[in-house]
């Protein structure tokens, strides 16, 4: 193990005993903890991604999609770049990059040709055909900002947008892809009311402000010493959990493809972070489990996570604040539901029960359970 990962003087490593069992609760669709605004808002931006990708696959307009190419697509519809610059903005290295490059070359999504002030470099930029594949992904956005809305209420989505908006302003977040999306329209659809309204606007606040909080959270744990972490490798962390995993299982939540896994597992077990254990049920796969390094670093994880949270809090208010977390956790309940994830509704089950169990003592914790299940008897 290469424990050169973390590199300033080692603090006795935390167990799941010494915090909140609640907070340890990991989603499986996030790799972060379940409860609260940070997670939240990552899984949302995560299902309204996987759910434009599935429609947009369901078109059978495209041979191929990837979560992995969203954030591509997006920078390049900004402006063109260069290979080292994508990898830069993307927080990947440029080993990764390239790989993702090569397929949305084959895939005919991106252009590549030299780049005007540097002969050993090149520039890429959107294809027609990625052009294409941004415009549709737009009017998916808008469907799915409208159930969404269905879903809250109208007036509390915007409420909602506009408390992003505030919090992009706070941490001085530029939000330039924002024109360049909408530009992408047709006559037809950006005429119309529903797209003038800034349809998409949701989307498009969640996953820059997404960026912004991995970004922001492997910023602290670098300050904390944990040296060599990408933004990418914390969902990956965070699905191998204290359970272990197999790379087809992570591949299939993450919506990335098995060799994008094993490259981002490989990097992890380098650092040190996770080790490879054969499958006892099956020989010819690995379980991926986290050794005492990867756990500390989880810990560790959580605690920043909750200083961001701190952080936005003091900035927004207490009303807003509250307002922003209230709304989240409602759209992250439903995202749930209709994602498939189990994280959500035992996570508040577990921390509800521990809570009473403190308050009412074991006797009162099971005079409540009798109680529960026999008024609610006959109503399942």
């Amino acid at each position: 193990m290469n424990t050169s990962a973390k590199t300033k003087t080692q603090t006795p490593i935390k167990t799941q005993a010494n915090i909140s069992r609640a907070d340890t609760h990991l989603d499986k669709d996030l790799g972060l903890t379940s409860q609260g605004l940070v997670a939240h808002l990552i899984a949302v931006t995560h299902f309204v991604q996987k759910s434009t990708q599935d429609r947009l696959m369901a078109s059978q307009r495209y041979e191929k999609l990837s979560l992995s190419y969203e954030g591509y697509i997006s920078l390049l519809a900004e402006q063109d770049h260069s290979p080292g610059e994508l990898a830069a903005k993307l927080g990947i290295s440029k080993q990764a990059c390239s790989k993702v490059i090569r397929e949305l070359e084959t895939l005919d999504y991106i252009e590549r040709r030299k780049h005007p002030q540097d002969s050993r470099s090149s520039l890429l930029s959107l294809s027609a055909k990625g052009r294409q594949l941004l415009q549709d992904g737009v009017q998916h956005m808008v469907e799915l900002q409208h159930e969404f809305a269905s879903k809250v209420g109208e007036e509390r989505l915007q409420e909602l947008i506009g408390l992003l908006e505030a919090l992009c302003r706070i941490r001085k977040i530029e939000l330039p892809e924002l024109r360049v999306l909408e530009s992408t329209m047709d006559g037809e659809h950006a005429g119309s009311d529903a797209f003038k309204s800034g349809s998409t606007r949701l989307n498009q606040l969640s996953s820059v402000l997404n960026r912004e909080f991995r970004r922001a959270l492997f910023t602290s744990l670098s300050d904390k010493g944990f040296q060599g972490l990408r933004a990418n490798l914390g969902q990956v962390l965070g699905l191998i959990s204290q359970e272990g995993q197999k790379i087809q299982y992570i591949a299939s939540v993450t919506g990335v493809s098995k060799q994008a896994v094993a490259v981002t597992a490989a990097e992890l077990e380098q650092q040190g972070y996770i080790v490879r254990e054969p499958d006892p049920t099956d020989k010819r796969q690995v379980i991926l489990r986290l050794s005492p390094l990867g756990s500390e670093l989880l810990v560790e994880i959580l605690a920043s996570v909750r200083e961001l949270e701190a952080s936005i809090h003091k900035a927004l208010g207490d009303d807003k604040y509250r307002a922003l977390e209230e709304t989240l956790a409602t759209l992250y309940l439903e995202v749930a539901a209709q994602h498939g994830s189990m994280g959500a509704l035992p996570g508040k089950i577990r921390q509800l029960s521990e809570e009473l169990l403190a308050e009412l003592g074991a006797a009162g914790a099971y005079a409540l359970a009798q109680r529960l299940m026999t008024i609610t008897r006959g109503k399942m």
